[in-house]
């Protein structure tokens, strides 16, 4: 990407920011300020998403698998469906068998839905307007669309982030996510955690008191891979820098030959989309 087209975005940004700050302006506290230019949010809780007191916990890694080794995913966790966790046992057979475990980002898939979330290595940026808020990650610019204050239409086309709507309330931005594509490399988690079509994921995001550190609690429910829906959070920093270009196709190759592993494939396209 040139220094210009750069700039032409940060440009965007920055005139979507003002745009929100006088929607929060004109509607009180209610409307958290989470776009600039200027600062981003740096993931800040690691890989794994956090547990939420009260509320069933995430899947999370196989706690036989020693720190080093080849990632595993738990696939004896007691809230997977009979459906879910054989998809697991056979990914981690495969790892044990010399294949790298899955990770969305790492080979340059959507992290998916609230997969994405808990991708640590760039951070994310945020646009809002009175109609939409956009999440734009710097990886692979990865761009969530969120729209405010409409159902959820009908007869969905699912996609790899779904439809999300949301709302601001109680100063937090709400999201309520459907539509997500079933794809053996759609996963929930960074532990290949599969999910069915039926998957809706519920967020809601919050800015801490100082403005320093954003939170998002996810809901995530869907009775073909879970026994009961669960619940985990992801944490932000602030990091008072624009975003920068980092395109994943073009920094992940050779891979294969560093870790002497087979891999997963990076999406390729077949036919041109201009």
């Amino acid at each position: 990407m040139s220094k210009k087209a750069l700039l032409c975005g940060s440009v965007l940004i920055a005139s979507f920011a003002v745009a929100a700050a006088a929607q929060a302006q004109a509607q009180g506290s209610n409307i958290p300020n989470l776009s600039s230019a200027e600062f981003g949010w740096q993931p800040a809780s690691g890989l794994d998403l956090l547990p939420v007191e009260g509320k069933v916990a995430p899947v999370g890694r196989n706690p036989a698998v020693r720190q080093g080794e080849e990632r595993q995913s738990d696939a004896e966790n007691l809230n997977l469906t009979p459906w879910a966790a054989s998809k697991m046992r056979a990914g981690n057979e495969a790892v044990k068998n010399g294949h790298r475990f899955f990770s969305a980002q790492s080979r340059c898939w959507p992290g998916g839905v609230p997969g994405q979330l808990v991708f640590v290595a760039q951070p994310v940026y945020f646009i809002q307007t009175p109609d939409e808020v956009w999440i734009i990650w710097e990886r692979d610019h990865h761009v969530r669309r969120v729209h405010l204050n409409r159902a959820h239409r009908a007869n969905l086309k699912p996609s790899w982030f779904g439809e999300s709507v949301g709302r601001y309330e109680n100063g937090e931005l709400v999201i309520d996510t459907i539509g997500l594509l079933e794809h053996e490399l759609s996963v929930v988690d960074s532990y290949a955690t599969p999910h069915s079509k039926n998957l809706h994921v519920v967020e809601r995001w919050k800015l801490s008191d100082d403005g320093t550190t954003l939170e998002a609690t996810v809901t995530v429910d869907d009775p073909v891979a879970f026994k009961a829906p669960w619940s985990g959070k992801v944490q932000w920093r602030k990091v008072d820098r624009g975003m920068e270009e980092w395109v994943c196709a073009e920094n992940n190759l050779g891979y294969e030959q560093l870790f002497k592993l087979e891999e997963h494939p990076m999406p390729e396209a077949k036919t041109l989309d201009f």
